[in-house]
C-alpha cells in the first residue's frame, strides 16, 4: 500500500510504502528504498474463484521469502 503526495508536476509520486502483510512502512527517501517491497496486480479471469476482480498489493521482501516457504513447489528462480 503506497501514499501518494502531489508535486509540481502533474503525477503522483509515492512517499511511503507499506506492506499489506506485517504493517511495515518505510518513508521513500529516494528511489533504492522501494527495492525492498515488491508491487503485485492480479487480474482474475471469468469463472475464477474472484470472477473479474482485480488485485493490487505490495509485500516487503521478508514476507514475500515466508510466503515463498509455503508453497509445495519452489517458484523458478532467474538469479542475474
Amino acid at each position: 500500500m503506497k501514499e501518494y503526495e502531489e508535486r509540481k508536476i502533474p503525477k503522483k509520486v509515492a512517499i511511503s510504502i507499506t506492506c499489506n502483510k506485517c504493517g511495515n512502512t518505510k518513508k521513500l527517501s529516494d528511489i533504492w528504498d522501494e527495492y525492498e517491497f515488491q508491487s503485485f496486480s492480479i487480474t482474475f479471469g471469468y469463472g475464477s474463484l474472484f470472477d473479474d476482480q482485480k488485485w493490487e498489493f505490495d509485500i516487503c521482501d521478508t514476507c514475500l521469502a515466508d510466503f515463498v516457504k509455503t508453497f509445495k513447489h519452489s517458484p523458478d528462480i532467474n538469479g542475474v
